[in-house]
């Protein structure tokens, strides 16, 4: 509570209970992230939460492939939104859609026919506007702890999390990309790439997982040390082997 001219006490603009409450409704309207989601193959995910006296903001960017889009289609970082300041619906929808891959000019980077896999003639590939090398070399995956699922392909979500972490931040969002979404004066508070995240599929909402809970007091107070997990981070993709799978 802060104090008005007149000395009285000033009620403040949001609690951690209103932010609970958004993400749980979201949640429940299937727009909070969900990390095993059956049509997308995770691959890196991101937090980053805003703040000052009377408002807050919240984005998790959820980095995967949808198998059902295929090729550079299927590769994307959706923007989920979340706050009392931003002038879209919280949550999700195909505007926050960022597509950020391409094929190089001298070969399309996956196949033909159901554009799921490599090319094998595919040399580079287009990522944030910036030519990256492709890698067809079995052992490199294998060794990144990615199980390989056909001995003769490599599928594009394995070739995707390839890539990390040595390319997460050109997945990430760009700070124009996050502003066009949030005010641009908000200032940043926390930002994280590990944390424990719900399990939504098993109907576990953001108010009863401890990382959203702290993350709703810090929003609150402005006080990143109530930001003390107990619990270990779940969100790399590893420990969602259900993710697009369906």
């Amino acid at each position: 509570m802060g104090m008005n001219i007149f000395g009285f006490k000033r009620k403040k603009e949001y609690t951690a209970e209103d932010i609970l409450e958004q993400l749980d409704r979201c949640a429940n309207d299937f727009t909070f992230p969900m990390l095993d989601n059956g049509y997308i193959y995770p691959v890196h995910s991101k937090l980053s939460a805003y703040r000052d006296g009377n408002r807050w903001a919240l984005i998790i960017e959820v980095i995967g492939f949808n198998y059902r889009s295929g090729g550079h289609n299927g590769i994307s970082n959706c923007l989920h939104t979340y706050g009392n300041c931003i002038d879209t619906k919280p949550g999700t929808d195909n505007a926050n859609f960022l597509y950020i891959t391409d094929s190089s000019s001298d070969h399309p980077t996956f196949d033909d026919e159901y554009e799921e896999s490599l090319n094998p003639k595919s040399k580079t590939m287009i990522l944030r506007k910036n030519e990256i090398a492709i890698n067809h070399n079995r052992k490199f995956y294998i060794n990144k702890g990615i199980e390989l699922e056909e001995d003769d392909k490599i599928f594009i979500w394995e070739f995707l999390r390839g890539l990390e972490p040595e390319h997460n931040k050109d997945f990430e969002a760009t700070e124009n990309e996050i502003r066009t979404r949030i005010p641009r004066d908000l200032p940043q508070i926390m930002e994280l790439t590990e944390w424990n995240h719900p399990d939504c599929a098993d109907s576990e909402l953001p108010s009863r997982n401890e990382t959203f809970q702290q993350i709703a007091k810090v929003l609150e107070t402005g006080n990143t040390e109530l930001y003390k997990p107990n619990v270990k981070p779940n969100n790399h993709w590893k420990n969602w082997p259900a993710g697009g799978t369906l």
